[in-house]
């Protein structure tokens, strides 16, 4: 009943309203894509003659990013013209840059960003009905208003084999049957990506989550050339900003 109240009697201007108070539609970072710094594994080709198979460089994440995410989220004739890619599954250990990436994502696209780690839904919209509500809120404002990246944080948890004592009152497999039914409603023309991150990928029942997420980006840690990289980009940044306060500091004493 409640349904059909906000698919017809409630505007997007209220449904919009309403998700940015409960803290479902947040504010994404403004990060380009080029800031996440890495570069390609150099050792892979010399690895892979002798039949071992390297570790995916940062460069390579970033590359899928933008084929997985960027290109089809902020392009429409992409997205009816390439493979259809409803989720998208970033697993890493901490301080990857996961959540990083996910507001590149954002930045690149101009997408909206909705929040449904189980973490942030906990407590919110109670009950199965509740739950039914907030969901056709999301996606509805997510479809009016695309591009839009729905972010399961945590997504592990949504997917417990056996959810710890400490957690039972989040409720956090909320999501775990209504995941795979909302993305089957997902239509070409629906330029909408459910982006999920984790950092323990063994807690989670693997069934059900590679159901839900058919693509899977793995997100090491940064290699050699990548920190030297990102050493590098960090030094010429504060080399800036040193020139920077050197400049300013001289037009005071020159005005003084």
């Amino acid at each position: 009943m409640y349904l059909n109240y906000v698919s017809v009697c409630r505007t997007i201007d209220s449904l919009f309203k309403e998700l940015v108070e409960e803290g479902i539609l947040i504010r994404a970072k403004k990060v380009k894509l080029s800031d996440y710094v890495g570069e390609y594994s150099y050792l892979g080709t010399t690895l892979r003659q002798v039949d071992i198979e390297p570790m995916p460089s940062l460069a390579d994440v970033r590359q899928l990013i933008a084929l997985y995410g960027v290109l089809p989220l902020g392009s429409q004739s992409v997205h009816e013209k390439a493979p259809l890619v409803k989720a998208l599954l970033l697993a890493g250990p901490i301080g990857v840059g996961k959540k990083m990436l996910i507001h590149a994502l954002c930045t690149e696209t101009g997408a909206n960003l909705f929040n449904l780690s189980a973490a942030n839904i906990a407590g919110k919209y109670p009950g199965k009905a509740g739950l039914q509500m907030m969901l056709h809120m999301v996606f509805k404002v997510a479809r009016q208003l695309q591009p839009s990246v729905i972010w399961v944080g945590d997504t592990e948890k949504t997917f417990y084999r056996k959810v710890p004592k400490a957690e039972k009152e989040m409720e956090p497999k909320r999501l775990k049957k209504q995941l795979p039914k909302i993305l089957k409603t997902l239509k070409m023309e629906d330029r909408i990506l459910v982006v999920g991150t984790t950092t323990r990928p063994f807690d989670a029942d693997l069934r059900p989550l590679c159901r839900v997420y058919k693509k899977i980006i793995l997100v090491p840690r940064p290699d050699y050339a990548s920190r030297f990289g990102k050493y590098m980009k960090t030094s010429d940044t504060l080399a800036s900003y040193g020139k920077l306060f050197k400049t300013n500091k001289f037009v005071k004493i020159q005005r003084c």
